[in-house]
């Protein structure tokens, strides 16, 4: 299950990255980028502090 929600975090990370990069350099593609790193980041905690 974290497995799905590191992938889902690394998806909006990408997309960000790939609206920010090509398209227009918005706040809404910083803020995805940061979302997904957030996302990563919390998935990653989680499964550590279960082990």
């Amino acid at each position: 299950m974290i497995e799905l929600f590191k992938n889902i975090g690394l998806g909006i990370f990408v997309n960000g990255a790939f609206a920010w990069q090509f398209g227009e350099a918005t706040v809404k593609g910083f803020l995805a980028i940061l979302e997904g790193i957030a996302i990563m980041a919390i998935a990653i905690y989680i499964e550590k502090r279960s082990r």
